[in-house]
């Protein structure tokens, strides 16, 4: 994880530095806003310079409303209100922990959300904030100036506290309207399974969200079978089950309409081994998601030696449903499929395969990767692992056939590591 500050992000010394054009602050997030305010009095002890004007730049009010003296504080509120790029900064005011810093700022904070404009700087801000002393109260004082279902344009975190926001106040209508405009994923999902208990089913079956769509299904039943062939399999086992409980055969509709993956993928679902004749066909169908589905089916059956070929498909989805079925099965080491004949989804299926099995066979499939253009990277990584915590816990020795051939790979690997491996295959260890 990149634990480096964002480039936006602006630090407490640039500010004091005098160092920040105005327009780096319309880059700045809610979080940003919030953070900046609190660095700014945690740890930065430097003394704002006697003859700051506060009409002088926008960065100049920022820092003496962020001040630790509350007298500073409140002198910045009315400059806050007439720099629209520091309304975030006003919203924190009004949750300050002075009381009269807090009620001066809220007093300017409601002429302020008033504005055509203020709804993208305030909002973010305030549902953010919402779990702060004086959180929800700041909230219901802009809810009237700020009709927080106007919007739907905010990024995802956003909508999602917005949509948290008008379900605490059970705003259904609300909700609804927003729910038609939103782009946000995460909001929406939340916003339909809020709705979706609210309302009439059948709007949902048409959602985005598999999810959605199954829990719509269950309050639908009457619409199963329009559904047996979803690409989702929750919402085909939930399709399944409520044609089961109306007295009908999922799989019959299966096997009469055998074609594409879902249909493939239901009848793996729903009926048994008896019928994977029907399905192994599909193992050479020419579309690789049909494959795949088939290759998932027959797993489901433990049919693995019919997967198992599928190892060697020009498509990587379905050589990784052939190694999930290898893997089922106990397959045997095959080191063949390192092989650079092979194209690289292949040698990198041969290589988790072979890592997945005992130590020194993970160790010999690392050594003879090393040298390879697109894996040895990989390889190398691995072996670095090797070297260190499975090396520790190795307890069993390397095998007698293997010592020989290893000792010779063990030469080509990086120097800093192959000392280590050198001590690994002695004998008298």
């Amino acid at each position: 994880m990149d634990l480096r500050p964002s480039r936006m992000q602006i630090t407490a010394h640039e500010l004091f530095d005098d160092e920040v054009p105005d327009s780096r602050l319309w880059e700045l997030t809610a979080d940003m806003w919030i953070a900046l305010d609190d660095s700014i009095r945690s740890g930065y002890f430097r003394r704002l310079p006697p003859d700051l004007p506060l009409v002088r730049r926008p960065v100049h009010v920022l820092l003496m409303a962020c001040s630790s003296r509350g007298e500073f504080r409140e002198r910045a509120i009315v400059q806050l209100a007439r720099h629209p790029v520091l309304w975030p900064l006003l919203v924190i005011r009004a949750l300050d922990w002075a009381g009269p810093v807090r009620a001066y700022a809220r007093h300017i904070l409601v002429n302020v959300a008033t504005r055509p404009e203020a709804a993208g700087r305030v909002i973010p801000t305030a549902v953010r904030l919402r779990d702060r002393i004086g959180g929800r109260d700041l909230l219901d004082l802009l809810r009237p100036l700020v009709p927080f279902d106007a919007h739907a344009d905010f990024d995802d975190r956003t909508m999602r506290l917005v949509v948290e926001e008008l379900i605490r106040r059970d705003d259904v209508e609300a909700l609804r309207r927003l729910h038609g405009r939103m782009t946000a994923p995460a909001a929406m999902l939340r916003a339909a399974g809020h709705l979706l208990d609210r309302s009439e089913p059948e709007p949902f079956l048409r959602s985005r969200f598999s999810q959605i769509r199954a829990r719509a299904l269950v309050l639908a039943p009457h619409r199963g079978a329009e559904f047996l062939e979803d690409p989702s399999k929750i919402v085909r086992l939930t399709a399944q089950g409520v044609v089961r409980r109306a007295g009908g055969d999922p799989a019959s509709h299966y096997r009469a309409n055998l074609a594409g993956p879902a249909s493939i993928e239901g009848l793996g679902e729903s009926a048994g081994p008896a019928d994977a004749e029907r399905i192994t066909p599909f193992l050479r169908h020419p579309r690789a998601k049909v494959r795949a589905a088939a290759a998932r089916a027959l797993r489901g059956w433990e049919r693995h030696d019919d997967v198992a070929p599928l190892i060697h498909d020009p498509s990587a989805r379905v050589v990784r449903q052939a190694v999930k079925s290898l893997r089922a099965a106990g397959a045997p080491p095959d080191f063949g499929l390192l092989d650079r004949a092979h194209p690289p989804h292949v040698r990198r299926a041969g290589h988790r395969l072979l890592v997945a099995a005992d130590p020194w066979t993970r160790l010999k499939a690392d050594l003879l990767l090393l040298g390879d253009p697109e894996l040895g990277t990989n390889a190398f990584m691995d072996l670095q692992a090797w070297c260190g915590p499975v090396l520790a816990a190795l307890h069993r020795p390397c095998p007698e056939e293997w010592r020989a051939e290893l000792g010779v790979l063990v030469e080509k690997a990086p120097e800093k590591i192959r000392g280590r491996l050198r001590w690994a295959l002695d004998p008298r260890r």
